[in-house]
């Protein structure tokens, strides 16, 4: 059975963090694997939670807690530099507010990556994530989600979850749920402090199965779902968390080689969900969005050439 690198990202969320590390430690049927977890931290944790974390750890056969306290903030970089960190083979990375309320999960997981090589990734759900008839119709419209519950939309988002718990089994898919990932480590070699996601890593998820979907398959498991606690945004954030979704799919596209339909299809979806938010009076957002489709209409903004020219294309299957 393989061994298991669990990665948590946080940030003062001391409640949450514990929680989750509780439903890891709760896992069954795993005695034969060693369990590491990484806390990769851009708060202040205290040296007794940390300890508690190890003896509640104490509940796994082969369980480990490694921490790490980060002096440069961002979810991106915690996720790059934690590769460097952890040893084995599988890696699986939760938001600090998901909860394993499936004892099996971890057990579920190694199944799928002993039963077929070629798969890199695997995916779970979040429970309660749904969409309507309606709803979909307009995702589709408004470039915000594919027909297809594997693939990103034509201006890359990643709508297309919401359809996840309609799936009963095994599906391959382009992209996961940021807060319930898995990868073999190796997939994961092209990752780069990219300078652009250093604030708010808005589709960190996608760019990280698109480095990892060239050494082979990613698929989704809607037997392996989560709990996932999100908080509400906050509306002072939320300009700069609109921008963000136009700066990160901008460049997501970017390294994508996407075509000039796609950066039209962002366009599109950017001015959508501007006018939205102009109705909700969440003016904050509607100046993020309005900057970020200047940014990119903008023809002399920097496009990291020196990054995206420097990554493999195409290179499926490699080990």
């Amino acid at each position: 059975m393989s061994d298991v690198s669990i990665i948590i990202c946080t940030r003062n969320r001391i409640e949450d963090l514990t929680r989750c590390i509780r439903s890891i430690a709760a896992q069954q049927d795993i005695k034969n694997s060693a369990i590491e977890l990484l806390i990769v931290d851009d708060g202040d944790i205290p040296a007794h939670k940390l300890e508690e974390y190890r003896e509640i750890l104490t509940g796994l056969p082969n369980g480990e807690l490694k921490y790490h306290k980060k002096e440069q903030p961002g979810v991106w970089l915690s996720r790059y530099l934690a590769l460097s960190m952890v040893k084995n083979d599988i890696v699986l990375y939760f938001d600090d507010d998901a909860e394993l309320d499936d004892r099996l999960y971890i057990r579920r997981l190694l199944d799928i990556y002993e039963q077929d090589e070629s798969i890199v990734g695997v995916g779970g759900v979040a429970k309660g994530l749904s969409t309507s008839r309606a709803g979909k119709l307009l995702g589709v419209l408004t470039c915000q989600m594919s027909s297809s519950p594997g693939r990103l939309s034509p201006s890359s988002l990643a709508g297309s979850l919401l359809q996840w718990g309609e799936a009963k089994s095994i599906f391959p898919t382009e992209f996961f749920h940021g807060c319930n990932m898995s990868f073999r480590r190796y997939a994961l070699r092209d990752m780069k402090p990219y300078p652009w996601m250093t604030s708010y890593a808005v589709a960190d998820d996608l760019y990280m199965c698109l480095l990892a979907g060239r050494y082979g398959k990613l698929v989704i498991d809607p037997n392996l779902k989560i709990i996932h606690h999100e908080s509400p945004s906050s509306r002072d954030k939320a300009g700069k968390v609109a921008k963000a979704t136009a700066v990160n799919h901008y460049y997501f596209l970017l390294l994508k080689q996407a075509g000039l339909w796609n950066y039209a299809a962002l366009l599109w979806t950017l001015s959508y969900l501007m006018v939205k938010q102009a109705l909700k009076r969440n003016f904050n957002a509607v100046a993020g969005y309005a900057q970020g489709c200047l940014f990119v209409l903008n023809p002399r903004k920097q496009k990291y050439d020196e990054y995206t020219a420097s990554l493999p294309i195409g290179r499926k299957g490699l080990t």
